[in-house]
């Protein structure tokens, strides 16, 4: 199967209702079912049931190793765990009350002596209070193996069905090979659509077919496959389109999409290898100048044996045939392909490394800065599709009346999105580098984004304001007294890895 990314659904209609709803849908559900069968595929090639399970060999077809090297389930795995292991929070964006005069005492001084200040960061706790109550980090995980697998992944908010804690809202991430995304075909390409459907036991489809105002729940019959004109129709009071639309890149290809034609590769490599053993032990025995009759030489050709017959007068001879690959030329060009897949794919190599090497040139050559620039490309992407997911949550929230309505003024603009890849490598740098800007005034919020070592830094910032406070402007007492004149930002705290090199970097 040729793949190059799953297409985008576009409709002509700005306006999506009663009158138009049958026409765009079943225009729309035509290129989803082309997209459906690839994202089967891409499942089902990431699971392991790949091309070369399906090979025939015209020669020898006893002998036939079908060998299937599943790099694609090692780079999704590599993706996963690098770029999602830590949960995704959302934290304040900017401090409202800072002032340009004498910002940096200025602006420490107002970040805790703030009431505004400390209200927004409340509010802001209380959000991810919900997202961890609705197991927020594990369904993106979830959702991120769709993305990840087939290029394109849907998420479903809607109200909270059964209230049992602070959360008014539910998260559902939806199966991509029934779900699909229709945007306006003009500049803005806003979504417009969002459908989801369930195939029933009788064979007909149930569709659930969300515009930004209204809600169609429409069948499709069994036999014709027509839908039915008479539908429910319900509004939606979200004012948006609650089924969100998430891709890995912007061609919607999965993260290894483009390599499979040399993993495909690589199968028929090792499996070719494995035949090769397979060959050796099971040789042909050639006879020459050997007389035998037919039903001999049937049971003889069962049992690996052939027969041809020489001029009169030759010696008989009997030996086996043989014809060895050369395994160290196919090694390097196992090694070859392999790395081209990492490559292509972005994922750092396990190589052994020999001495000579250090720090970000280590990790250059090992691959782990081109796993990192790629995570932080991705990032951009993932987040475009995480606001819209946000503005879902804010019109939730403030349409609800069970949630306060000090948590109902935050806007859009006043959340960041913070992908936290929770590493503790050269832990006494990055504590160094925290107490360094701390210390010199950056926003302590900012400073603990910055270094990346805790996985909500929002609530981290929150929890530790009253000692950080403390720690810049101690009080009165002797015991507290610092003297500033003495008190150097810049000094290390801690030894780090700046006082003993090491000449091979584990990268974080």
């Amino acid at each position: 199967m040729e793949l190059f990314g799953r297409k985008q659904i576009f409709t002509d209609e700005l306006n999506i209702d009663a009158t138009n709803i049958l026409p765009v849908l079943s225009e729309a559900f035509t290129i989803h079912e082309m997209n459906r069968s690839e994202i089967q595929y891409l499942f089902e090639y990431a699971r392991g049931k790949q091309p070369i399970l399906k090979r025939e060999k015209e020669v020898r077809p006893e002998i036939n190793e079908r060998i299937v090297d599943n790099m694609a389930s090692e780079i999704l795995e590599f993706k996963l765990g690098y770029e999602f292991g830590s949960p995704i929070t959302y934290v304040q964006r900017a401090r409202k009350d800072m002032k340009s005069a004498g910002f940096f005492k200025r602006a420490i001084q107002k970040i805790f002596g703030s009431k505004e200040s400390q209200i927004e960061d409340m509010r802001i706790a209380a959000i991810n209070e919900m997202l961890t109550e609705e197991s927020k980090s594990s369904k993106d995980l979830q959702l991120a193996k769709d993305v990840k697998t087939c290029g394109v992944g849907y998420r479903l908010i809607l109200p909270k069905r059964f209230k049992t804690g602070s959360s008014v809202f539910d998260l559902l991430v939806l199966n991509p090979m029934n779900t699909f995304v229709v945007y306006s075909n003009d500049a803005y390409r806003e979504p417009v659509l969002g459908v989801t459907y369930f195939p029933r036991s009788d064979g007909s489809i149930l569709f659930g077919c969300y515009t930004k105002n209204q809600y169609f729940e429409i069948e499709r019959g069994i036999s014709s496959g027509s839908y039915h004109q008479g539908f429910k129709i319900s509004p939606n009071v979200l004012g948006h389109v609650p089924i969100i639309e998430y891709i890995n890149d912007f061609d919607r290809m999965g993260c290894f999409e483009k390599a499979i034609p040399l993993m495909d590769a690589l199968n028929t490599t090792d499996s070719d290898r494995v035949n090769d053993i397979a060959q050796h032990v099971q040789n042909l025995l050639w006879g020459d100048n050997i007389e035998i009759d037919d039903e001999q030489y049937k049971q003889m050709r069962q049992d690996g044996m052939i027969v041809t017959k020489s001029p009169t007068g030759r010696t008989a001879t009997l030996k086996y045939l043989e014809c060895a690959l050369d395994q160290t030329g196919n090694q390097l060009l196992v090694d070859y392909i392999k790395q081209q897949i990492l490559d292509i794919c972005s994922v750092p190599s396990r190589s052994e490394l020999s001495g000579g090497s250090t720090g970000s040139a280590t990790n250059m050559s090992t691959g782990w800065m081109a796993a990192e620039t790629d995570a932080k490309a991705k990032e951009q992407i993932w987040t475009a599709s995480e606001r819209r997911e946000t503005a879902v949550i804010l019109s939730i929230i403030k349409n609800s009346d069970e949630v306060d309505d000090d948590i109902s003024k935050l806007s859009l603009a006043d959340l960041d999105i913070k992908f936290s890849r929770s590493r503790t490598y050269d832990l006494a740098t990055k504590c160094n580098s925290l107490a360094t800007l701390i210390h010199i005034g950056i926003d302590p919020l900012r400073a603990i984004e910055t270094v990346g070592l805790f996985t909500d830094p929002q609530q981290v910032a929150l929890d530790s304001a009253e000692r950080i406070d403390k720690v810049l402007f101690p009080n009165d007492t002797p015991e507290d007294k610092t003297d500033d004149k003495n008190d150097d930002p810049y000094k290390k705290r801690q030894p780090d890895i700046t006082d003993q090199p090491s000449q091979k970097s584990v990268s974080d």
